[in-house]
């Protein structure tokens, strides 16, 4: 018989058979006859799915077609072998999420690994190898029980493609091709193998990874139902937290076309370095409902690389409702009312300062309506929600902010009560001034004037006096109206300078409610600016996305962003757009800064 390898290919797939002129001992470590895939079924139980005698058959079969022979544990009487293949399992693993019980259709996938060698009979390894193949399938759940359908059709699938792969390598290994032709054409004595309780491969093996995903699910209304139209985005943070290099991950996103649209079911991830964090938005929009409805979004992780733990999955239940007519909106929140949960957060070494000029001395500045409002109250939030002493807050309003007051609070009285455990929180409303040339931004005093840059208070210069202190984090809020210095416009569109998301000062977390120079509306339902409107509204509780008690610095900008967008143009017709450096996915931890707690 010849020594060369074929591969014949029949009917569906693929048929491995080389013969190999050897005789070959297969040896399984206990880990294959125990093999078992556990999940959970459509109740939220956990079972097992048992896969030890279908994985010891395949390799029985599969190996049985590379060697002329092939001995396993009760066929001893034989002859002795030329070598051996020594098998354990990998990875096995179930990606599978069901909301419940009712009569549907979900995506599932079954990763089967197998660790192997094969072994001379002098005890020399020839060959080595981990790999790993993907079943993929559909399963049957009903709203009648608790089980589910087709599991294991998924399972022998990703079983056959594994041993396939098995059976491929050895096959086409040219050390043990080449240990078959001194075995037979020069007559060499086979050498009986020692028995082995433990499968090792000499040869690198990979440090295991081990993946953690968040997940949060926006949509243009904020009222928890998705509407026909409405746009929808996914925000995906990975992070590899194991040693090793977690390689090709995937994201797989399950729901109805209607809920995904435009949204792919598969998003490469790539690989993930140690330590490494990953963040993927995913934008989309709802298709045409009908009806009210519930549906739901799975987001699954899998990686095609062995030694990768990961997460479960991450399950939302979506409320679907038709477009809504034309309806009275409902009226808006009196947030000027403290919530009646009151925040558990307290912060006693914390600083609040609250920065708001409605009118100017100057009788030539245009007013802005609800800038002392806005500062009086967001001072009592300071203390209401975000648990600042009294003693800790200082409120300018008006003729109590001039340019004198402010360096005072802020580079005078700031700096004493400051230590390394110290949360800064900064709150001006009113005008600003943009410098043409540079984009530099000021803000306007009581006492200021657009001509004259000795009676501004810059940006620049709060930075650095917040990048001096010794604190350990500082949240800045902005919401003004931007003016350009008279006399010095320039062509074009003047762009502010609000800073970088990589300048290094990564402590100070900046909520911008107006990143144009253009007027911040006056949002007269609220009897607020629309910014701070809905930023008092957000931590109230409104801003809590993923509903833990918890709402972050983040969070809370990120919520306000959408409702500040989404009312300008639906109320005004026009956009004023927020801005939150640094932005998702920079690192910062200033983002993780809790501003209010219910939970």
């Amino acid at each position: 018989m010849s020594t060369s390898c074929a591969l014949f290919s029949s009917r569906k797939g693929a048929t491995i058979d080389y013969n190999l002129p050897l005789t070959v001992q297969l040896r399984s470590d206990p880990s294959v006859a125990d093999a078992q895939l556990t999940y959970q079924d459509a109740c939220g139980q956990s079972q097992v799915l048992p896969i030890g005698v279908s994985l010891q058959d395949m390799l029985t079969r599969k190996t049985g077609r590379v060697f002329e022979k092939l001995l396993t544990d009760e066929t001893s009487s034989l002859p002795a072998p030329d070598g051996a293949v020594e098998t354990a399992l990998g990875l096995a693993h179930v990606d599978l999420a069901i909301l419940r019980k009712s009569n549907k259709r979900y995506p599932a996938t079954v990763t089967v690994g197998l660790i192997f060698v094969y072994r001379a009979a002098n005890g020399t390894v020839l060959y080595g190898k981990k790999i790993q193949s993907i079943g993929r399938g559909e399963v049957e759940v009903t709203e009648a029980s608790c089980d589910v359908k087709g599991l294991d059709t998924i399972a022998q699938e990703a079983i056959g493609l594994v041993t396939d792969g098995m059976a491929t390598q050895l096959g086409t290994s040219s050390k043990i091709i080449a240990s078959a032709r001194p075995s037979k054409a020069g007559g060499s004595h086979a050498v009986p193998l020692e028995s082995t309780t433990a499968l090792s491969i000499p040869a690198p093996v990979d440090e295991p990874a081990s993946v953690i995903f968040r997940a949060i699910v926006r949509h243009e209304s904020r009222d928890q139902v998705f509407h026909s139209g409405e746009a929808v985005a996914i925000e995906i943070e990975v992070k590899n937290e194991g040693p090793g290099i977690a390689r090709a991950i995937e994201l797989l996103v399950a729901a109805t076309p209607i809920l995904t649209k435009q949204i792919p079911g598969v998003v490469s991830i790539g690989d993930l370095q140690p330590g490494e964090v990953k963040h993927v938005t995913l934008d989309g929009k709802v298709g045409t409902i009908h009806a009210v409805a519930q549906e739901d979004l799975t987001l699954i992780l899998r990686a095609k690389s062995p030694l990768v733990q990961l997460p479960s999955a991450k399950r939302f239940l979506v409320m679907m409702k038709p477009a809504p007519t034309a309806e009275a909106a409902p009226p808006p929140v009196d947030v000027d009312q403290p919530p009646k949960q009151a925040s558990l957060l307290k912060q006693p070494k914390a600083i609040g300062i609250a920065v708001g000029v409605g009118q100017f001395r100057e009788p030539g500045i245009a007013r802005v309506k609800y800038a002392a409002r806005d500062a009086e109250v967001m001072a009592r939030y300071f203390k209401s929600i975000g648990g600042i002493p009294p003693d800790r807050i200082r409120t300018l309003v008006d003729a109590h902010a001039f340019k004198g007051n402010l360096v005072e609070a802020v580079e005078e009285w700031l700096p004493e009560q400051v230590d390394p455990a110290t949360v800064v929180y900064i709150s001006i409303m009113g005008r600003g001034v943009v410098e043409p040339t540079t984009g530099a931004v000021s803000i306007m005093p009581f006492d200021g004037t657009a001509n004259s840059g000795a009676r501004l208070y810059s940006l620049r210069r709060l930075q650095e006096s917040l990048a001096k202190l010794p604190i350990q984090q500082a949240v800045v809020m902005l919401d003004l109206s931007l003016d350009p210095v008279p006399g010095k416009e320039a062509a074009g569109t003047i762009t502010p300078l609000w800073g970088s998301e990589d300048d290094g000062n990564a402590k100070i977390m900046w909520m911008i409610g107006n990143r144009a120079v253009q007027e911040a509306h006056s949002y007269d339902s609220g009897q607020h600016g629309l910014f701070t409107y809905h930023l008092l509204k957000g931590l109230g509780g409104a801003a809590d996305l993923d509903k833990n008690g918890m709402i972050l610095a983040g969070e809370l900008c990120a919520y306000t962003k959408w409702q500040v967008l989404k009312t300008a143009q639906e109320q005004y017709g026009n956009k004023q757009e927020p801005l939150c450096l640094p932005g998702p996915g920079h690192g910062a931890s200033v983002r993780l800064q809790p501003v209010a707690q219910f939970k």
